[in-house]
């Protein structure tokens, strides 16, 4: 198989084009959390709204996971930059349908259609950043492309906000960017991708290798089973936060995304350090420190009667978040053959969005038993056992290699 094309130095506009569509993915599906009790409001005569609000929150993450694996296949095998015109539009026309849906049922179309463009977009920025950049380099790059995760979060919930303020719908309109990132991203990697078809083109055996070269699931069932963790609890946050600061009495929009948003701008810095931290940190001990802190920001939350005490909980969560999104990407893709990073870069993104999408529905009987409260404290525990878990297993495995060695 021929090699694939891996610029020495990606150019600053190469670079950041990738980094620009991975600041439209990850948070897509909290863009309109601020607009949720508007929006409950408004569809007050739809029956079970309570849950349903919740749920056009999160069922992008539906469409995502039943369309992530198809367009990563695909990644490895047509041309990207078709594909990134194809998901730009689903994104574009589904996100955007909020503003003009007059049933319920049109917002949950238009949600379906917004997961296909996400899935998308970000399986290719996920392939494309494997592709550019190889060992401490992708680490770096990976870690960069978390931050810009978080500060798309923070762009699209501040401005979601701002625009929920004026009118619920609003919050639908951020779906729009997509269209000039996307433009901006077809024109820088056009050269790039141009090279991949050629090369494919080149070599008929490509297809057979890349079916030949076998795939690395026990590494998929490991990270993958952390990745849905992660977003699993994460996502509580925006599906459920409005309602519980709503409770205490701060019902500004504005307000309420300022606070969401502060979590992921808290996040940036971890996610910057992420290449010098790998070089001191395995990725098992970052993926334990990662779900302590965002444990105990849960069990911050849940001791909070005020908007203070919620901004302290989420900001250690935020802290716990930064180097863990790089993480899963740059502990798998070491391990992917090059030929399948595309198929890799489908399934991971399966598996957050299906953490997504299961966090509403897996929660909502927690909250009906425990209330909002202890659903914070019953989760929190789950991360605390599971990062003990993995303290615990790598200590065990360096014992081994130390007897091992001996």
């Amino acid at each position: 198989m021929p090699s694939q094309p891996n610029p020495a130095v990606p150019s600053r506009k190469l670079t950041t084009s990738v980094l620009l569509l991975a600041g439209m993915t990850i948070m897509a599906n909290a863009t309109i959390a601020p607009s949720l009790p508007g929006l409950k409001a408004h569809f007050i005569d739809v029956d079970g709204i309570d849950t349903l609000a919740g749920l056009l929150l999160s069922l992008p993450s539906l469409a995502i996971v039943l369309s992530a694996g198809l367009f990563g296949w695909l990644a490895d095998r047509v041309d990207r930059q078709k594909l990134l015109m194809l998901a730009a539009v689903l994104y574009a026309a589904g996100g955007t349908s909020g503003l003009w849906a007059q049933s319920f049922q049109q917002m949950l179309a238009g949600r379906l259609v917004l997961g296909v463009g996400v899935a998308g977009t970000m399986t290719l920025a996920m392939a494309w950043g494997a592709d550019l950049w190889q060992g401490e380099a992708r680490a770096r790059f990976l870690g960069l492309q978390g931050a810009a995760m978080s500060a798309g979060g923070i762009v699209v919930m501040l401005l979601g906000g701002a625009l929920a303020s004026l009118h619920w719908r609003g919050a639908f309109a951020v779906y729009g960017l997509v269209v000039p990132v996307a433009i901006f991203a077809l024109i820088m990697l056009a050269p790039y991708s141009r090279k991949i078809t050629a090369a494919r083109a080149a070599q008929d055996g490509v297809r057979i290798m890349a079916v030949a070269e076998p795939f690395p699931w026990r590494a998929f069932a490991f990270v993958g089973s952390l990745a849905f963790l992660f977003m699993f609890t994460f996502y509580v946050i925006p599906t459920r936060l409005a309602f519980f600061l709503d409770g205490m009495g701060v019902k500004n929009p504005l307000l309420v995304g300022a606070i969401m948003a502060s979590m992921t701008l808290i996040s940036v810095p971890g996610a910057l350090s992420y290449g010098r931290m790998r070089r001191y940190v395995s990725p098992v001990t970052i993926f334990a420190l990662s779900y302590v802190l965002i444990g105990l920001g849960m069990l911050i939350l849940s001791v909070a009667t005020g908007p203070g005490v919620v901004l302290a909980g989420v900001l250690t969560m935020g802290l716990g978040m930064g180097p863990a999104m790089p993480n899963y990407t740059t502990y798998f893709m070491a391990v992917v053959p090059a030929s399948q990073r595309g198929r890799a870069s489908g399934l991971l993104t399966t598996a957050f969005f299906a953490g997504q999408f299961a966090s509403p529905l897996i929660t909502a009987p927690l909250v009906a038993w425990r209330g909002l409260p202890g659903t914070f404290q019953v989760l929190a525990l789950l991360l605390m056992v599971v990062a003990a878990v993995l303290i615990a297993a790598t200590q065990w495995q360096r014992r081994a290699a130390v007897a091992a060695a001996e």
